[in-house]
């Protein structure tokens, strides 16, 4: 999660709060007290000037932490979604390999990266559309990790990382071992 992200949620969950409920967290209304000179509060203070008193934001953020956490982790079940939806509808007979490789890549990111999940949980390779021109030879070397072929004979392969390899560069090395 970037700083940026923690901020924006924050604020989001600000929107939620009143001035008074900001005020009753431990160790804020110290603070605040201080910085007015021990004076109640203005009436035209408002709850973003309380929040940039200086040490105020640290002691909200750690109050809202566990929030945060819980609503950034469900943004990414909601990227991952959407992303495996995606996936589900590329067509290997009018969309390129590549399209596929990308999406992959930004769903394995958001999956080890974020959310320490295994990509098959979401997407089984086997499934995955092969135009049917190419379905035998990518049948025939199943052995190979070639997960699936584009209209253009652009293949999806690998096990740890993903590749593109043309499918006759693969049928020329395979056929020849």
């Amino acid at each position: 999660m970037t700083a940026d992200d923690f901020d924006r949620i924050l604020h989001t969950l600000l929107k939620e709060e009143t001035l008074q409920s900001i005020i009753n967290i431990p160790g804020v209304y110290e603070i605040v007290s201080r910085h007015f000179n021990n004076n109640i509060l203005l009436n035209e203070e408002n709850l973003q000037s309380v929040i940039n008193i200086p040490d105020v934001y640290e002691i909200v953020s750690r109050h809202f932490n566990n929030d945060i956490l819980e609503v950034w982790e469900y943004e990414q079940y909601i990227k991952v979604k959407e992303i495996v939806e995606k996936i589900d509808l590329w067509n290997p007979e009018m969309q390129r390999t590549i399209v596929l490789f990308n999406l992959l890549n930004e769903l394995t990111g958001v999956l080890y990266g974020v959310l320490d999940i295994k990509l098959d949980k979401y997407v089984n390779l086997r499934a995955l559309p092969v135009r049917e021109f190419y379905k035998d030879v990518v049948d025939k070397y199943s052995a190979y990790p070639i997960w699936t072929c584009d209209f253009e004979g652009s293949c999806l392969v690998g096990t740890e990382k993903f590749e593109i390899e043309r499918i006759d560069a693969i049928t020329y090395r395979l056929e020849g071992e």
